[in-house]
């Protein structure tokens, strides 16, 4: 069975992303205090650490890290749940 929870994990991954992109565009635009949070990881990211990614990329880091956390604290619930 690990194969099949490689398999979900990894769809969930691509998921994640492609959401995770939409949705910060479009909050982005709605709120302001998330506009300043991905500017400060941009900011972070790109000139404090270094790090060779685009401007794009770094935005839309704190959304998908939230999305992806909410995947998988659902998913171990849903494990859980079914385990007893």
């Amino acid at each position: 069975m690990p194969h099949i929870r490689g398999t979900i994990h990894g769809v969930a991954a691509m998921v994640t992303l492609v959401v995770g992109s939409i949705l910060s565009n479009t909050v982005r635009e709605e709120y302001e205090l998330f506009a300043q949070v991905a500017v400060a990881t941009r900011h972070l990211l790109i000139n404090v650490a270094n790090l060779p990614v685009s401007r794009e990329v770094a935005e839309v880091v704190v959304p998908v890290g939230v999305l992806m956390g909410v995947w998988v604290f659902a998913y171990e619930l849903q494990r859980l749940s079914r385990a007893e």
